[in-house]
């Protein structure tokens, strides 16, 4: 059994969780911020068969698009006096080993 941890972002979370609980995935979700750029993303949680790690990862790719936007010194939070593209989006996902899981 694996624990997949995904950090995906803010503006494709919502989707991702209906999509995987569509496809019978059980997801927590924890709302969350940091990164490079403080923005706002999610936690997916999913304890997944081993040899389900390919379709989660596959599915989040199909939903979680890669987004430019622009930071800069228009009033925006950046510390930069320039405009930046700047490519956000996409998903990061780490998939444990779990030696036990027990339902309660």
């Amino acid at each position: 059994m694996k624990l997949a941890v995904a950090v995906v972002h803010e503006q494709d979370a919502t989707r991702a969780v209906e999509v995987l609980g569509g496809r019978g995935f059980g997801v927590t979700r924890l709302n969350s911020e940091g990164g490079f750029l403080q923005r706002r993303n999610s936690l997916l949680l999913m304890g997944i068969d081993d040899n389900l790690v390919e379709e989660v990862i596959s599915t989040l790719r199909s939903v979680c698009k890669p987004r430019h936007e622009q930071l800069g010194g228009h009033g925006d939070q950046s510390s930069t006096e320039v405009d930046v593209e700047v490519e956000v989006g996409r998903a990061t996902v780490f998939v444990l080993d779990l030696g036990r899981v027990e339902r309660l």
